[in-house]
C-alpha cells in the first residue's frame, strides 16, 4: 500500500524462510533405509546445501552449508565435488546418497564411497516416491539457508557494489555505472521487429523505466545494425533526453552483440553528438567489447561484473521476445479468421460472440464451429482446417524461438 517495494520484498523473503521451516518435520520409511539425501540451491558463485541424514528410516538431522560454487559452475561439477569433499570429512557414510543429478563418475564414487564404509554404498538420482519428495524439500531448505546468510551477511549488496566497481575499472569509466541501458532487437524474417530497452539502476532492474520500440525503418529481410541505429535514435534524440519519462543519461550503455552492433551504436550516437560510453556484450564467449581497444575485454568468469552485465543483457533479450510474441499472436488472432472464404464480418462476429475467445474457439471441432448459428458445414470445415494450419505455424514459431529467435541465421543482434 505504501509502495515501498524493498521493504515489502525483505518481508516477502523473512516469510518465506519462517514457511521453510516447516520442512524440518521427520520423515519416517516404510523400511530401515540408512541414506542421506542432499539438495542444492545455487546463486552467482554461492550456493546453499542441505543434508537430510535418515538412519533406520527416520531423519535424524539435516546439516546445511554455504558454498563458494554456484551458477559458475554446472550442477555435476557442484553437486560431484560436494559429495566428494563431504564424504571425505565424515565416517557416517550410508548405503545410498540422493542428489538431484546424473553424475558421469557417480560409479566411481559410489566405489570410494564402498571402500571407506566396508559396505556397499551408491550414488542414486530418485525420480518419484518418498526419496524424491524428500529431496526437494533438502533443496528448498538448501533455498532457505541461503537466503539466511544473504541477509545476514548483506551478500547481494555487496556483490553489486562489486559489480559495478569492476565494471567501471574493466571499462575505463570516469565513474561507477549507476544508469545501465541496454537494447536487444527480435524478429523473425524481418517481420515484427521490434526493439527493447531495459534499464538497471544502482545494479538492479528498474522497471518503470523499461521501454519497448516497434521498428519502423525496416522491410523485408532482417537487419539488426539498422534496427539498433533506429531504436538508439529515437531514444537519443534531444526530444526524448529532455522527456524526464525516460530518465536520466545513462553511465553505461549495453547493446547484445560483438563489434558491429558496437560500431552501429557509436555510429548513431556520434551522429547526435552524443558521448555515452558503450560496450557490445557478445554472446558466444561472452566478450565485452569496447570501442578503444580491437581486442575484446574479458571480465573474469564467475566475477560479479560478468553476471551483472550478462543479467542486464539476458533481461532485454527476454523484454524483447516477449513484445515480438505478443505482436505476433495478435497479428495471427486477428487474421486467421479473415482467411477463410464465405467468413465475412457478420459470421466472424457470430463465431467469435458464440465462443467468446480466440482460446475456446481453437479447442472446438468442425461441428461445435458448425453449430453456430448462420454457419454453413462447409464453411465451418474451412475454419477448422485452417485453425489447424495456424496451430502448427504458431509451434513452428516457438520452435525458431526456442533455437534462439533466428531467422537466415539472424533475429535479435549478438544473440
Amino acid at each position: 500500500e505504501e509502495l515501498d517495494f524493498e521493504r515489502a520484498g525483505r518481508i516477502k523473503r523473512r516469510l518465506e524462510v519462517i514457511n521453510g521451516l516447516d520442512d524440518r518435520q521427520q520423515v519416517v520409511f516404510p523400511s530401515r533405509v540408512d541414506i542421506d539425501v542432499v539438495g542444492f540451491f545455487r546463486e552467482e558463485t554461492i550456493a546453499g546445501a542441505c543434508v537430510f541424514v535418515v538412519r533406520d528410516g527416520r531423519t535424524q538431522r539435516s546439516c546445511e552449508f554455504i558454498l563458494d560454487k554456484g551458477l559458475d559452475v554446472s550442477e555435476e561439477e557442484l553437486v560431484g565435488g560436494f559429495i566428494k569433499r563431504y564424504y571425505d570429512e565424515t565416517s557416517d557414510i550410508p548405503s545410498e546418497v540422493n542428489v538431484a543429478c546424473e553424475l558421469a563418475d557417480a560409479e566411481l564414487i559410489g566405489a570410494w564411497l564402498t571402500e571407506r564404509r566396508g559396505r556397499v554404498c551408491r550414488v542414486h538420482r530418485p525420480q518419484r516416491g518418498e526419496k524424491h519428495r524428500l529431496l526437494e524439500t533438502a533443496e528448498r531448505n538448501a533455498r532457505h539457508a541461503l537466503m539466511r546468510y544473504m541477509m545476514r551477511t548483506g551478500y547481494a549488496d555487496d556483490r553489486t557494489n562489486q559489480a559495478l566497481l569492476q565494471l567501471e575499472s574493466a571499462l575505463a569509466l570516469p565513474a561507477p555505472p549507476l544508469r545501465i541501458e541496454c537494447f536487444d532487437i527480435s524478429t523473425i524474417h524481418g517481420a515484427f521487429t521490434v526493439a527493447s530497452m531495459v534499464v538497471f539502476t544502482n545494479g538492479k532492474p528498474d522497471k518503470s523505466q523499461y521501454r519497448r520500440f516497434k521498428i519502423r525503418s525496416i522491410t523485408g529481410e532482417a537487419n539488426d545494425f539498422l534496427s539498433m541505429q533506429e531504436v538508439l535514435g529515437r531514444r537519443y534524440a534531444p526530444e526524448r533526453m529532455a522527456d524526464e519519462r525516460f530518465g536520466a543519461r545513462p553511465d553505461l550503455l549495453v547493446v547484445d552483440g560483438g563489434k558491429p552492433q558496437l560500431t552501429a551504436a557509436l555510429t548513431q550516437l556520434e551522429g547526435l553528438g552524443l558521448d555515452i560510453p558503450v560496450c557490445g556484450l557478445a554472446k558466444a564467449d561472452e566478450e565485452v567489447f569496447v570501442p578503444w581497444d580491437e581486442t575484446p575485454v574479458v571480465l573474469p568468469n564467475g566475477s560479479a561484473s560478468l553476471y551483472l552485465i550478462k543479467q542486464v543483457r539476458d533481461e532485454a533479450h527476454r523484454f524483447a521476445i516477449t513484445f515480438h510474441r505478443e505482436l505476433r499472436g495478435k497479428a495471427m488472432t486477428v487474421s486467421v479468421l479473415d482467411e477463410v472464404e464465405g467468413v465475412g464480418p457478420t459470421r466472424k462476429r457470430a463465431i467469435m460472440r458464440h465462443f467468446g475467445s480466440m482460446k475456446k474457439l481453437r479447442a472446438a471441432s468442425a461441428g461445435e464451429i458448425a453449430a453456430v448459428k448462420g454457419v454453413p458445414r462447409h464453411v465451418a470445415e474451412d475454419v477448422y482446417r485452417t485453425l489447424r494450419a495456424w496451430d502448427a505455424e504458431r509451434e513452428a514459431g516457438r520452435a525458431d524461438d526456442r533455437s534462439g529467435e533466428r531467422a537466415d541465421g539472424r533475429a535479435g543482434s549478438g544473440s
